[in-house]
């Protein structure tokens, strides 16, 4: 799996989070580090430095060689790979990165299932259906509370919202087509590639549904998405045509508004799934446990017939 913008930025993202947690470090280099956003490199010359790093020792797994390469390309140029930072605060935070990038890769190593996920999660025909209508669901409903206001703000958000809706081709989406009757709303590419991956960093937030998860970390998984290359991109193609220059506030605004609406909606989804799942089991159960009772009780009158 090659390294992405998005998981570069997660990897730099706990580095920081490290930082700023750990007190061995005086106060200012702290404080310089909680004020520090990290700028996300793109398919750029510096970005390929980590992902040849990165590709490099999830292929040999040889962390004296990862080291020996990553000590020689980037804690010299560090204020040129971590932007806004003092050459102190990005020469440690280039130390931490590589740490943090070695956790990473093992992590990747050692769970086959996270490795896939980490880059793409591939949804059935039926899947993407349901993702088509979600999202639908998603735009027209914010479009709706947008046009109860009489703002210019509320204009804005909404001809962003009405840019992610499909005019033409609404066949294509069949079950939204089935039950639409002409009210729901079917989406455009775009609009679906932003519902796809924010459904891809859900599924890796919910993996271990059936032991472990006590709640969905909305919070978490909006953050990821909406920090994702992939979903940025496509969300900025609907702003494009939607034909305005948006303010900067209403656009980011927007964009969080469409993330964490489908994740609430996923979430009451799964939950429901999951109360289903519980109540199949738990009957499964008693029924299994009526049948050993009736058995038993079979046998104690046969016992008792033979006696």
């Amino acid at each position: 799996m090659s390294l992405t913008p998005s998981v570069l930025a997660e990897i730099v993202n706990d580095a920081v989070q490290k930082v700023k947690e750990n007190k061995v470090f005086n106060a200012d280099l702290r404080g310089e580090f909680s004020k520090y956003e990290y700028i996300q490199l793109t398919e750029t010359e510096g970005f390929s430095v980590f992902k040849e790093l990165y590709g490099g020792y999830l292929k040999n797994g040889d962390t004296e060689k990862f080291y020996e390469k990553y000590y020689a390309q980037v804690p010299l140029k560090s204020t040129s790979f971590f932007r806004g930072l003092s050459r102190n605060a990005a020469t440690l935070l280039a130390i931490k990165v590589a740490d943090s990038m070695l956790a990473h890769c093992k992590r990747m190593k050692s769970s086959p299932v996270n490795s896939i996920l980490s880059s793409k999660t591939a949804l059935s025909e039926k899947e993407t259906a349901g993702l088509q209508y979600l999202g639908g669901y998603v735009l027209q409903n914010l479009h709706k509370k947008c046009a109860r206001k009489s703002s210019s703000e509320s204009q804005q958000a909404m001809a962003i919202l009405k840019a992610g809706k499909l005019e033409n081709g609404c066949d294509s989406q069949k079950l939204v087509s089935s039950l639409s009757r002409g009210g729901l709303w079917s989406i455009t590419e775009p609009a679906q590639k932003v519902f796809s991956r924010t459904e891809h960093y859900f599924r890796q937030s919910t993996l271990k549904v059936a032991t472990t998860l006590q709640r969905v970390d909305i919070a978490g998984i909006a953050k990821k998405s909406v920090s994702d290359s992939d979903v940025v991109s496509n969300y900025q193609t609907m702003v494009s045509n939607a034909e305005l220059v948006p303010t900067k506030n209403i656009s980011k605004d927007v964009l969080h508004s469409i993330v964490n609406l489908y994740i609430r909606v996923r979430s009451f989804s799964l939950t429901k799934d999951i109360i289903q799942d519980f109540k199949i089991k738990t009957k499964q159960a008693k029924s299994k446990a009526l049948r050993k009772e009736i058995q038993r009780s079979c046998h104690e009158h046969t016992q008792e017939r033979q006696n």
